[in-house]
């Protein structure tokens, strides 16, 4: 019973994110859309930052169940909010599963969208392993809510300053500076698995906001570049954005299941080698796509 509804529940949040993007971006103009889609990410670290460390605490106080209870009541209060205070937006015309996956015979979005999975893959190689990780780390119990917290605060700095600098200097800046940062943070992190420095809490914890920065700042820039590439087809491919970044997301759990058994510095330097290669990705598509601009 409870994947199953852990299933329904990811379907729910898989349905609910791609509306809210396509929404933000009829809603902004071109020269802030960005912002707008950061905005939208907002809403996801700021959940990361608060509610990773509140759901911590109140199982660790109560129980997973009253953990469950909170999240239940929380999506009824958005509900309601969504319902009552969004702005009508007119519907688009039905679109067939054909037609949606129709978007993916344009060369530049089939270009870019593997840099989503890519990514995610990434920064999620590690993540669904956390605690076990910051416990091989030698982080005592006391100090674990205030570690997912500085993810989650680097988290939402990150995707905030991503949707600003990408509406300023563009989106391909952004990302390589993205996977050059989520690089060096999990590779330092997978370094004080092996050597196991002591009094390192600061640092660590100022790594794991750089992981966490690193991990969400991809989003608003990453979803600008396809929106900018197929501009009339704006809610198809934040869809498609949005499936590859549970895509991303499944394949990194995946492989970090079958590397947490090895000790917390390979599944960490694996997601660092994933960003290095997520970097190299980027580079390589955006030299062909500026060699075939209309292509």
């Amino acid at each position: 019973m409870l994947v199953v509804t852990r299933v329904a529940a990811a379907a729910c949040a898989a349905a609910y994110t791609p509306n809210a993007g396509a929404v933000a971006a009829a809603l902004a103009g071109p020269q802030t859309r960005a912002r707008a889609l950061a905005v939208v990410i907002g809403g996801l670290t700021l959940a990361t930052a608060l509610g990773v460390p509140i759901g911590h605490a109140v199982s660790a106080a109560l129980s997973w169940r009253a953990s469950l209870a909170l999240v239940g009541v929380l999506s009824l209060v958005a509900a309601t909010g969504v319902f009552f205070l969004m702005p009508s937006v007119p519907g688009g015309t039905k679109v067939t599963l054909l037609q949606r996956l129709a978007a993916l015979r344009r060369p530049r979005v089939l270009l870019i969208l593997p840099l989503t999975v890519l990514g995610m893959a990434a920064c999620y190689t590690p993540y669904a392993f956390t605690s076990d990780l910051l416990d091989a780390l030698r982080v005592p119990d006391s100090a674990l809510t205030f570690m997912l917290f500085a993810y989650g605060a680097g988290a939402f700095i990150g995707n905030y300053l991503s949707g600003r600098g990408t509406d300023g200097v563009g989106p391909v800046p952004i990302l390589a500076g993205t996977y050059g940062l989520m690089t060096a943070s999990l590779g330092i992190l997978a370094w004080f698995g092996i050597a196991q420095p002591p009094e390192t809490s600061l640092l660590l914890a100022f790594m794991m906001a750089c992981w966490g920065a690193s991990s969400w700042a991809q989003s608003p820039a990453q979803q600008h570049r396809l929106i900018a590439s197929a501009p009339e087809e704006s809610s198809l491919v934040v869809a498609l954005n949005s499936s590859c970044i549970y895509l991303g997301m499944s394949i990194g759990t995946a492989i970090g299941g079958q590397l947490i058994g090895h000790g917390a510095s390979v599944p960490l330097t694996c997601g660092a080698a994933l960003a290095a290669l997520a970097f190299v990705y980027l580079l390589f598509t955006n030299a062909r796509l500026r060699a075939s601009p209309q292509g």
